[in-house]
């Protein structure tokens, strides 16, 4: 089964876990990522357009648990709760034996949100 994306992929990527020096808004949910937290920092380009995006600790841990239960999970930075939240709708669509996953992936949208409004949420760009 071949997957297909709507978005474009970047013409050049790299991606790495890294220390924060100073404190980051995480591009996924907002939150901001503390001095000493780790997080994933990618750079890309994407049409012509050099881009760096931040993600926490509790995005990088949703998105890679829908990854391993949906092998087709297409995400986009700063859009991937929303592409992961699309992708869980549409696998309750194909098969009836979906509460493990949803569960799963609802406990960690709850972990997102929680600690969203225990460290606070970055000012708005």
């Amino acid at each position: 089964m071949e997957c297909y994306c709507d978005y474009e992929p970047p013409s050049a990527y790299s991606a790495r876990i890294v220390t924060a020096r100073k404190s980051h808004a995480c591009e996924e949910c907002g939150r901001i990522i503390e001095p000493g937290e780790q997080y994933e920092r990618a750079g890309g380009i994407w049409q012509d357009e050099p881009t760096t995006y931040k993600t926490c600790g509790q995005c990088l841990e949703l998105r890679e648990y829908v990854k391993a239960h949906i092998p087709c999970f297409c995400w986009a930075h700063g859009n991937m709760i929303q592409d992961a939240r699309d992708a869980l709708e549409a696998l309750t669509w194909k098969t009836s034996d979906t509460a493990g996953v949803l569960f799963g992936a609802g406990r960690r949208l709850v972990a997102i949100r929680r600690e969203r409004q225990r460290k606070g949420r970055a000012p708005h760009r």
